[in-house]
């Protein structure tokens, strides 16, 4: 899409929740554009087909970003796999729907420990890492939501997304001066099966048509994710925030 081909090459790239959504885009986005990749979920059989589609370019390492000690091991044994890590690419994230007085605290709890502590649990786990590379980046998928939020029934979700761009801001401050990068891409509606969960069948089905017929493709968001991870030395692109033309 930005004409990228090659712009990787030699980028090593771990990836969490790279077995669909966004993440998967990722992966084929950067292997398309020459790196290498680490790919992180809990699916061991899904990502074990993933890394068998991309081929030599690709590692499966089957990790949950909530379990701090796990994820660590994970990242240190694909990172000597890869040969070292350049960037990481957290993308896992999950959805609960339901204003605060309908929604539960097992809710608000998944919410916070996939979308917030799983970023932090990836960025601890691979930074002896990234301080070593000679260029490294930190990219964080968030969402829109992190910047306004849109309704009742994503209002816990969004006050997630709020948290992560805080860490991520306070993140970019920490590692600027061992040279780490720190980018949030924030996107509006993706046409992912983010919202196939959810369990009470009229609001699933009515996300599912939302982000079926107003989302970007995945596509999209791992083309800017390349384009983050492409600029050059010196150069950090806080925020790439990004809505699909059909969305209202």
């Amino acid at each position: 899409m930005f004409g990228m081909a090659g712009a990787l090459t030699g980028r090593r790239v771990l990836i969490t929740g790279a077995s669909s959504g966004i993440g998967a885009a990722v992966a084929d986005a950067v292997v398309a554009a020459g790196g290498r990749v680490a790919l992180v979920a809990r699916s061991a059989d899904a990502l074990a087909e993933q890394a068998d589609r991309l081929g030599d370019a690709a590692i499966a390492a089957p990790a949950d970003v909530t379990e701090p000690a796990d994820l660590a091991a994970a990242i240190e044994q694909a990172a000597e796999r890869l040969g070292g890590l350049d960037a990481v690419v957290c993308s896992a994230g999950i959805v609960r729907t339901g204003g605060v007085l309908a929604s539960s605290p097992d809710d608000w709890q998944a919410m916070f420990d996939v979308n917030v502590l799983g970023v932090l649990n990836t960025v601890h786990g691979a930074v002896e890492r990234l301080r070593s590379a000679d260029l490294a980046d930190v990219i964080v998928v968030s969402s829109m939501s992190g910047r306004r939020r849109t309704s009742v029934a994503l209002g816990f979700y969004a006050a997630s997304k709020f948290a992560v761009h805080v860490l991520s801001d306070t993140l970019r401050e920490e590692l600027a001066p061992e040279g780490v990068r720190v980018t949030v891409i924030s996107p509006g509606f993706v046409n992912t099966p983010i919202f196939d969960g959810v369990p009470d069948d009229e609001t699933r089905a009515t996300y599912q048509q939302a982000v079926a017929t107003q989302g970007l493709d995945p596509a999209a968001v791992a083309a800017n994710v390349v384009h983050a991870l492409a600029q050059p030395a010196g150069v950090d692109l806080v925020e790439i925030a990004m809505l699909s033309t059909d969305q209202r």
